[in-house]
């Protein structure tokens, strides 16, 4: 009988705590979205995080969510005694098949969204999983539209190996030879 009332009393406590959290998340999301980019990057114009992410990622799909900007450490002693910076991930794949990552900070996860942001992050991935950063929002356009590097080339020849047949004592010769004519006065 008290297992039990520990039980209903245990999931009634987690069923109101699930809205709550959620109502926070969908609050920093949507204060992510809102931001306008000129206060990340004077260089670009007055509009939504969102739609210039819509802009530059040409419509494909962004997956918003909130975590911890990667601050907690697992040790909830630690953990609990501090107020941990809440952040909003904004995550797209380009047409170029390369993922790109935006890390905003709105808030704190204890105290909810505030007036304050700041742009933590913008991350490039390629195919291979080679993560670039990118140093100013700014750049996003212009990085996303940048060709994929090619391979390298094979290597040049190394100085000493001009000729790839091998060098016999003949031949060596004939490189050396200087022949002297006199200068006719």
């Amino acid at each position: 009988m008290i297992l039990g009332l520990w039980v209903l009393l245990l999931t009634v406590y987690l069923w109101a705590q699930t809205p709550s959290t959620n109502k926070t998340e969908k609050a920093a999301i949507r204060r992510a979205k809102s931001l306008i980019v000129s206060s990340f990057d004077r260089g670009l114009p007055s509009v939504s995080l969102e739609f210039f992410l819509k802009n530059e990622g040409g419509g494909a799909p962004i997956k918003w969510e909130v975590n911890d900007c990667g601050e907690q450490d697992g040790n909830p002693a630690t953990n609990d005694r501090r107020d941990p910076p809440m952040c909003v991930e904004a995550d797209f794949e380009a047409k170029n098949l390369t993922s790109v990552t935006v890390l905003v900070s709105v808030g704190t996860l204890k105290g909810g969204p505030s007036r304050v942001s700041a742009l933590l992050s913008v991350t490039i991935s390629d195919l291979s999983g080679i993560s670039r950063p990118v140093r100013r929002l700014g750049d996003l356009p212009m990085e996303l539209h940048r060709p994929a590097p090619r391979p390298p080339r094979d290597p040049p020849d190394p100085v000493g190996a001009l000729c790839r047949s091998p060098i016999t004592e003949d031949r060596a010769l004939r490189y050396v030879t200087v022949k002297y004519r006199p200068s006719p006065h």
